[in-house]
């Protein structure tokens, strides 16, 4: 278990991101591009590390499942010279200028792969849930082309919020805004709290020197720590930008709430995720 995050006692809940603060939207915004805070809070966590797995210095084939716009795969082909690296997705967003060592594959991880068995060095899969369906096959799929010796690592985060000191409470409507998307999404078929479920899938594929790690992941200023402060910063900024989006359609088509009903909710919900008397965060 993580340990617990101090809290900044200088936190107060109705001044989060003012003009001056070096954590404001706008400079978030001019650093970084929106589709890849993702990326950079996952570097964040891992201490600048694209992986945990120990890969050695020269992988010769490396697979990103689920790459989105690439910039993992391309980060990795830049990181290891040595590796060809194919990154896969459903949706064609990724830039045509990248690393020679990497390229790009409209794919769907759920159907059957095409490549030979034993063809990979390293399997990287991050933050699908939500996508997959039937994550045993995925999980047997990446064991059937992983090397032997090779490396599978998934990355995935539990759509849920919790708090450490009570804060977050089930009055907040911050908590029924994930409550209720979670719900939403078991209804569609696409469970989103599945990290937690997945080391019985991986054993039963047979891998060995399995590894469980949980980073915890603080939303908004709150924590005293400058480098958590700096995640959670960034964390709100996709919470902030994401909670309708995310939830609209979810919520009006698999629980019958009128798109006003959610506009209340997420308007709800981006105040408590500013509010830093709410000590909330993420697990990943």
């Amino acid at each position: 278990m993580a340990d617990q995050i101090e809290v900044d006692s200088n936190a107060y809940s109705d001044s989060v991101y003012g003009t001056s603060s070096e954590y404001s939207t706008e400079s978030l915004s001019s650093s970084i591009y929106l589709l890849d805070l993702v990326h950079h809070i996952c570097l964040l966590m891992l201490k600048n590390k694209l992986h945990l797995s120990p890969i050695g210095k020269n992988p010769q084939r490396i697979l990103d499942i689920g790459t989105g716009t690439g910039i993992w795969a391309i980060d990795a082909g830049e990181t290891y010279p040595s590796a060809t690296v194919t990154g896969t997705d459903l949706s064609p967003i990724q830039p045509s200028w990248v690393p020679p060592n990497v390229s790009f594959q409209i794919d769907d991880a759920e159907s059957d792969w095409t490549w030979p068995p034993n063809t990979f060095d390293f399997i990287h899969i991050r933050h699908m849930t939500g996508a997959i369906k039937d994550w045993r096959m995925l999980i047997n799929q990446a064991y059937k082309h992983v090397k032997p010796g090779g490396w599978v690592e998934i990355n995935e985060f539990d759509i849920r919020l919790y708090s450490d000191d009570g804060t977050l409470t089930e009055e907040t409507h911050i908590w029924k805004f994930y409550d209720l998307v979670n719900k939403a999404a078991a209804k569609a078929g696409r469970e989103f709290s599945i990290s937690a479920k997945l080391r019985p899938f991986i054993e039963d594929a047979g891998f060995e020197n399995i590894t469980d790690r949980m980073l915890k992941l603080p939303l908004n200023t709150w924590p005293a720590d400058k480098a958590q402060k700096e995640l959670g910063a960034y964390f709100l900024l996709t919470a902030q930008s994401g909670f309708e989006a995310f939830g609209l359609a979810l919520l009006t088509r698999q629980l019958g709430m009128t798109p006003e009903e959610v506009r209340v909710l997420t308007d709800g919900s981006k105040k408590d995720a500013k509010n830093r008397n709410i000590h909330s965060f993420a697990k990943q």
